[in-house]
């Protein structure tokens, strides 16, 4: 974030770079104490905030301070400049020259504060204006989770991830891969519809060229077991259609993977390095071995996987959702809404989901397998992302 402070008394100067200092350490300050200085730097670099005193020298050799309030506002009146949108915040210690130009300075929607030195007024102000003015970060891709445990995975697999930081109101943990820095996003619930909103404010705000998904899932019998990580090569909501006196009619709409990125999968696929990498480290303790299973062997899939809104615990439904495609591998209950949210977006970006199987979405299912599908589907996510996704993009 970058602050512009225009300030010809030295105290004063100190005193409100101590108070943005006191706010963030990582705030680049740019001063200058008189108006010439002032439109010079302003009019060339982008500041989110600009902090300005109303009675200044006009040029770099006058010791005569100028009531310069109708001055600044035709800088920032000039379309041209660089900060016309920029906030602007007045901290005088002279009312006078506030109230000769207020009407002025707030038809330009400057905010105007009388500075006292050990008053609290112009701090809380101050740094109502730092936090209104930070900045959104842009990320290369994002990483969408459904459940804290998903995003902790890539923690577990050993990856240095940031603290939990919240974002206009999303909860976000910073990783870099491959050199490229993106964010984690944990959904406050589970499911189609917080998937879905979070999915499009993140890349409203974040503007990133990959969205990802990771976690756990459910295998279909005989095409996925315990484990095996399956990447959403076509995806669909198993329950979108109608209630009839028939019984429910599913009504399929389908979101394949970009043909690009899916190309990019399968030439990593054709290769043992994307499967050896994320098995390697990879420790069970003897309660994570599924029941009959002595060697740790998981496979990594492309294939047709659905979701929908609720939790599937009943062979029946199982076998409603194998029905609605020959191939389909596995299922859970987001990556429909990733795709789609990534599909509509004004600037669409590249999209995949990969999550590890955990159960086969009959009345068996438990936690035992979470701990390591979780580390297989975040160092799954990891990989692909490190060795191409972003297609040098």
């Amino acid at each position: 974030m970058n602050v512009l402070l225009l300030e010809d008394d030295e105290k004063k100067m100190k005193a409100i770079k101590s108070e943005i200092r006191q706010f963030s350490d990582k705030i680049i300050i740019d001063t200058c104490e008189n108006l010439q200085d002032f439109s010079q730097k302003a009019q060339r670099k982008k500041y989110e905030l600009i902090i300005v005193d109303l009675l200044v020298p006009l040029f770099k050799d006058s010791t005569d301070t100028t009531n310069v309030s109708e001055r600044i506002v035709d800088i920032f009146k000039d379309r041209e400049c660089a900060n016309a949108n920029s906030a602007v915040l007045a901290l005088t210690k002279f009312n006078s020259a506030a109230e000769e130009n207020f009407k002025t300075l707030n038809l330009q929607d400057i905010t105007v504060v009388t500075f006292i030195e050990n008053k609290e007024e112009w701090k809380k102000v101050l740094r109502s204006k730092l936090e209104s003015s930070i900045p959104f970060p842009t990320y290369e891709f994002l990483i969408i989770c459904a459940l804290t445990k998903e995003a902790k995975g890539f923690q577990d697999a050993g990856y240095k991830v940031g603290s939990s930081i919240t974002i206009n109101g999303l909860q976000c943990r910073e990783i870099v891969i491959g050199g490229k820095t993106g964010t984690i996003i944990t959904a406050p619930r589970m499911g189609l519809v917080n998937c879905a909103i979070i999915t499009s404010r993140g890349i409203d705000l974040f503007k990133p060229k990959l969205v990802c998904m990771s976690g756990i899932c459910a295998g279909i019998e005989g095409k996925a077991s315990i484990y095996d990580i399956v990447i959403s090569q076509v995806c669909q909501q198993h329950d979108f259609g109608k209630w009839s006196s028939k019984g429910y009619e599913p009504e399929i709409y389908n979101i394949q993977i970009p043909p690009k990125l899916e190309r990019k999968i399968l030439e990593l696929l054709d290769t043992e390095t994307l499967i050896d990498s994320v098995k390697h480290g990879t420790i069970l303790s003897r309660s994570e071995f599924p029941e009959g299973q002595e060697f740790f062997n998981p496979k990594i899939i492309l294939a047709a996987t659905s979701s929908g809104s609720a939790v599937v615990a009943d062979e029946k439904m199982v076998d409603g959702i194998k029905a609605q495609h020959r191939k389909m591998t596995a299922f859970e209950m987001e990556a429909f809404a990733v795709y789609e949210a990534s599909r509509l977006a004004t600037i669409p970006p590249l999209y995949f989901s990969a999550k590890a199987v955990v159960d086969d979405g009959g009345k068996n299912k438990g936690d035992a397998f979470h701990r390591i599908a979780c580390i297989l589907s975040a160092k799954t996510v990891h990989q692909i992302i490190e060795q191409g996704a972003l297609l040098d993009l």
